[in-house]
């Protein structure tokens, strides 16, 4: 047994050395400014849901990307046949916890989307993200080896099994956000162009769907078109008061009126207090993330790795393209956390394991 062990940890070491270290350096970068972001935040949101220790969020965040880190390196430790076998194992959990959260969860701003365990809280949908990307990459890189195999459909009636868990909740967020990671999936994988067009003419009715069937998308809708809300008002505030050069690490003072700026708006705390070159510089971080991701997986043989590599990207870098979209108020309030920066254990989980399975599969 010991022999067995010794050879998977040399394994996994041997593998270690041949992943992307631009991509580690990325995760490391991210999570080293989520925790600086965590200390400028932490004051504000503590103050005003009256929390005496003022770097609560920030020692929580601390501790979450400790654990990120952990969770990145094992599972980046797999080898490809490991990898989907977890992958398949996580979603075959997870899915059903969602629809379960739905159920039996607690209710959280009008949203039934976590488990409530005291001290921490769970929110599936994290951890089904990464895991339902690479059961796809995996059907679909079949599908590619083998004409004959249904993959494609398969990923389709997966995604309208998580969509229907999501939206039960309701995510409208999460919902989109895979539905935008597996598109490039399926046209990578061979989909003819007419049959990505017909699914996204029935996306356009699924959302005037939602719209009319939805009261919490439908106010949140409006009033994106409209004046923006409370929060989305004070994010542009912060994000103007920053001007170019921000206010300084801890003296933003807008973000003190702004809920969740821990969490959902740390983007706007980033830009009040260290201005619009750090704003920018973070979205570029995410671009280069973007650009060598894809370069990586542009540049591997098998099926399965150059899909599992792009969806996750995808995933990773869509994510945050709608956090920081919703900070601008370039679209409706969505409750969707910056990878590796915003507050939230489920959140860095979720995100540790999209990296980890990424360095596996970028190779």
């Amino acid at each position: 047994m010991s022999a067995a062990w010794a050879e998977r940890a040399s394994a996994a070491f041997d593998r270690f050395r041949t992943y992307d270290r631009a991509l580690l350096l990325i995760a490391i970068t991210l999570l080293a400014i989520g925790i600086v972001l965590s200390m400028a935040a932490s004051p504000a949101a503590t103050a005003r849901i009256r929390i005496d220790e003022a770097f609560y969020f920030a020692a929580r965040q601390a501790a979450y990307a400790g654990l990120g880190v952990i969770v990145m390196l094992a599972a980046a430790s797999l080898d490809p046949r490991a990898l989907r076998r977890l992958a398949t194992i996580l979603a075959a959990i997870f899915l059903p916890l969602c629809a379960l959260a739905a159920w039996i969860g607690p209710e959280i701003k009008g949203a039934h989307r976590w488990f409530d365990f005291g001290l921490f809280s769970v929110q599936p949908a994290e951890i089904l993200k990464p895991a339902l990307i690479v059961v796809w990459a995996w059907m679909l890189s079949e599908s590619m080896k083998h004409p004959g195999f249904p993959g494609r459909i398969v990923c389709i009636v997966l995604y309208g099994l998580a969509a229907a868990a999501l939206m039960s909740q309701p995510d409208l967020g999460q919902t989109a956000l895979l539905g935008l990671a597996l598109a490039p999936m399926l046209f990578l994988s061979g989909m003819a162009v007419r049959w990505l067009l017909g699914g996204a003419a029935l996306m356009v009715i699924a959302a005037r769907a939602v719209y009319e069937f939805f009261p919490h998308a439908r106010e949140r809708w409006d009033a994106f078109m409209g004046e923006p809300g409370f929060q989305v008002g004070r994010a542009l505030d912060a994000i103007a008061a920053g001007g170019v050069f921000g206010r300084g690490p801890g003296e933003g003072v807008i973000k003190r009126g702004l809920p969740d700026a821990h969490a959902d708006f740390v983007f706007a705390v980033a830009a009040e207090e260290f201005g619009l070159l750090a704003s920018l510089g973070l979205i570029a971080l995410f671009g280069v993330l973007a650009f060598r991701g894809l370069s990586r997986a542009s540049r591997l043989n098998e099926p399965f790795e150059q899909l599992a590599a792009a969806g996750l990207v995808t995933l990773l870098v869509g994510q945050a393209a709608i956090h920081i979209a919703v900070n601008l108020s370039l679209l409706p309030a969505k409750g969707m956390t910056l990878p590796f920066i915003s507050f939230g254990g489920s959140s860095m989980i979720g995100t540790a394991l999209a990296f980890g399975f990424l360095l596996v599969a970028a190779a």
